[in-house]
């Protein structure tokens, strides 16, 4: 995956969500629909309530993805003995304890994990060139 900036710049915005006396995991989503070149089934993160849920049981699929950013406390990772592990454990625990912070990318974000998420990747990119 990669992205392009939105009218600020997507790490300053994470860290600005990012308060490390409440925060434990401040996560930067992306709206599936938007998202060139994803096919998956996206993750529901409901900001009123604080919860998430996949989208298995969803016809439509989540509204979004997980964009592959994130920002760690270290006290996000007390309590965990082993070496290898899912990072969703950590984010699963933040939201349960109140201590997940998410905000929505304002720009463009790439799938480029698959050969058809490359060729439409190429195909957008592609339409971002100035001519000469």
């Amino acid at each position: 995956m990669f992205w392009l900036e939105g009218r600020e710049p997507a790490l300053h915005r994470l860290a600005a969500a990012f308060d490390p006396e409440r925060t434990d995991a401040a996560l930067l989503l992306q709206r599936t629909v938007t998202a060139v070149g994803y096919e998956g089934r996206g993750r529901l993160f409901d900001r009123s309530v604080g919860k998430t849920a996949t989208a298995a049981g969803s016809a439509r699929g989540a509204p979004f993805l997980f964009a592959g950013i994130q920002l760690l406390h270290r006290r996000a990772f007390a309590g965990i003995s082993e070496r290898v592990f899912s990072s969703v454990r950590l984010f699963d625990h933040a939201e349960e304890t109140g201590r997940l912070q998410v905000i929505v990318h304002d720009g463009e974000w790439y799938h480029i994990g698959t050969p058809q998420g490359l060729a439409a990747t190429r195909e957008r990119l592609a339409s971002h060139r100035i001519e000469r």
